[in-house]
């Protein structure tokens, strides 16, 4: 791999089945083509420099820290996933937004899309009421409830935000439907995209 232009960057709004999406792209990839994609999770890099740190006990306490606090945090994770990144075909699993008392934040800022120059960045997207559902049928997740109308809006803005991004870094955006019992076709998609 020449650059860091092999990472894809995917996003997607808590329960719109990003994870799962990208877990059956994988192993397409490995399947018809025996090669391996590091996913890269950048909640889990932002958890680990916050662990290290003291700033909290697990991940659903992260978007209560404060914005300056996370904002210092993204940076650091996204250099130690650029640097993983210089050599090897990745996914870097992230949300384009985190909801926080005080409004969103941006889950890709410029020092981490600039860090991380993806060759795409991929929206996960759902119909909203879908969303709504499987985050109440999701035990394993203290997540904050929303309203299907602010579901809307999270997804819209994400959309304005992966725009923002891809203009820093001349990445393509890309928006895959992730439609209830489709997720095979939703994870074509995505292997597309990172065999282009």
């Amino acid at each position: 791999m020449s650059s860091t232009r092999n990472a894809v960057i995917v996003t997607g709004i808590p329960g719109v089945g990003k994870t799962t999406v990208i877990d059956t792209a994988v192993a397409m990839v490995k399947e018809k083509h025996n090669e391996e994609v590091a996913v890269l999770n950048f909640g889990t890099a932002m958890l680990e420099v916050a662990l290290e740190r003291n700033l909290v006990k697990d991940r659903d306490e992260m978007r209560r820290l404060p914005t300056a606090v996370q904002r210092e945090i993204q940076k650091l994770a996204g250099e130690a996933i650029a640097k993983r990144a210089e050599s090897m075909r990745v996914i870097v699993d992230t949300h384009t937004l985190i909801q926080t008392p005080n409004g969103f934040l941006i889950g890709l800022p410029e020092w981490v899309a600039r860090a991380i120059s993806p060759k795409t960045i991929v929206l996960v997207e759902a119909d909203s009421a879908d969303i709504a559902k499987r985050r109440s049928d999701d035990p394993t997740r203290a997540r904050d409830a929303q309203m299907v109308e602010e579901i809307e809006t999270h997804q819209l803005m994400c959309r304005s935000a992966a725009v923002a991004a891809a203009t820093l870094t001349g990445a393509t955006v890309r928006i895959i439907k992730n439609r209830q019992g489709k997720v095979e076709e939703a994870a074509r998609e995505l292997y597309e995209t990172l065999m282009e």
